[in-house]
């Protein structure tokens, strides 16, 4: 059996623990953009408010509402405070996210619980009186199941799916709650006139890969209660690294590529720090509308510093936010990571270019570890306001 235990409106709770007088207040925990919901107390999603919700809307539901910038420093101290009871409980454990964890329980002391609810309250009581944190949990034969059904009672409810009682829990759920599944595909399943998750287990093959591809198939065996997916604990580097962030609709594309400029940087450090390159490079940009529109761009060799990035990063913004147009988010993502170590110099790279820019990137990297990531920016970056006054802020022109 697997356990996945996952946090209640983790951002907002964060913000009511370290705000004790907030509790049984309608709290939004706003993103670093200001203008989309992350998260909202049950007071607040008991009237309609949704995560990802513009805030725009989210104060036409509750007008009343203690909105809340979202403290990404205490939801990580209390990510890991979680991580670690659970760490006490069960050796094998997975951390799908910075508020849920998949836990196998077939490496606790004496195997699976005899009674599995018994388990799962006991552990919910204990994450709740260590850390004042509320979770919900799910257990079940496949992580698929047990995603669903920590999902199904929240929250701090507590749900276990056996082999008996799966199929009358999967008629109960629509297609969309099972993971994975997403708003596009889902559009084309309610085509098809599968309802519930019960009726995607009974698609045949052909339908199932045409959709979802051999995804399809592997949700079909999980929800069938056939582990596809282990519960691992191997730390693999990640195939992607990315960064968004939301803002007040502007058309001052001086903002805009300050913004794109410090999530180069930020991902640029976390790249380096793995000891990864990047092959590829994407950004996107949103109108106040949710249009997205964005542009790819493949490296002739793989880069790990910002200045070689850099050109194309911003020749992509350049073809993405002319025309006048008015934008609410940009981003950027890292593609193709792969280990340093194996990549070879290319026999047309100007080499000594190459080492300065290299030189210049470790010097970076010792100051934003002495100092903190916010410390040393590039000019053109300073629009975005970041770090704290104790900080030493330098400029490279």
């Amino acid at each position: 059996m697997i356990a996945h235990i996952d946090a209640d409106s983790f951002f907002a709770s964060v913000l009511v623990r370290l705000h004790p007088h907030l509790k049984g207040k309608h709290v939004l925990a706003i993103g670093m953009g200001g203008s989309c919901v992350i998260a909202a107390t049950y007071e607040a999603k008991r009237k309609g408010v949704k995560t990802g919700m513009r805030l725009q809307e989210a104060r036409l539901l509750v007008p009343d509402a203690i909105e809340m910038s979202s403290d990404f420093r205490e939801t990580g101290l209390a990510s890991e405070q979680i991580k670690s009871i659970l760490r006490d409980l069960c050796p094998v454990i997975e951390q799908m996210s910075i508020d849920e964890w998949f836990l196998d329980l077939s490496a606790l002391v004496g195997g699976v619980p005899e009674h599995p609810d018994e388990w799962a309250k006991e552990t919910r009581l204990e994450i709740l009186k260590q850390t004042d944190l509320s979770m919900s949990v799910g257990i079940a034969p496949t992580k698929t199941l047990a995603k669903m059904a920590s999902e199904y009672r929240k929250p701090a409810g507590i749900t276990v799916l056996t082999q008996e009682n799966t199929e009358v829990f999967l008629r109960d759920r629509p297609v969309a709650a099972i993971p994975g599944i997403g708003r596009q595909r889902t559009v084309k399943i309610d085509a098809l006139g599968w309802i519930t998750a019960w009726d995607f287990t009974q698609a045949r093959d052909e339908a199932l890969t045409h959709i979802c591809g051999c995804t399809g198939l592997e949700l079909k065996r999980e929800l069938h209660g056939q582990r596809v997916y282990t519960v691992s604990t191997d730390i693999r580097p990640p195939k992607s690294i990315s960064r968004c962030r939301t803002f007040r609709a502007t058309t001052d594309s001086a903002l805009m590529k300050a913004h794109l400029l410090k999530h180069l940087e930020y991902c640029t450090m976390k790249m380096r720090r793995q000891s990864l390159v990047c092959k590829e490079v994407s950004i996107h940009v949103r109108t106040p509308d949710y249009h997205y529109s964005g542009a790819h761009h493949r490296f002739v060799q793989p880069c790990c510093t910002v200045s070689q990035m850099l050109p194309a990063v911003l020749s992509a913004l350049e073809r993405l936010a002319g025309h006048g147009r008015k934008f609410g988010q940009v981003g950027l993502a890292l593609h193709g990571l792969v280990p340093a170590g194996t990549v070879q110099s290319s026999l047309f790279e100007n080499i000594e270019s190459a080492v300065a820019d290299e030189h210049l990137q470790a010097a970076l990297d010792t100051i934003q570890t002495r100092f903190g990531r916010d410390s040393v920016t590039r000019g053109a970056a300073l629009q975005v306001k970041s770090g704290t006054k104790q900080e030493l802020e330098m400029t490279i022109v």
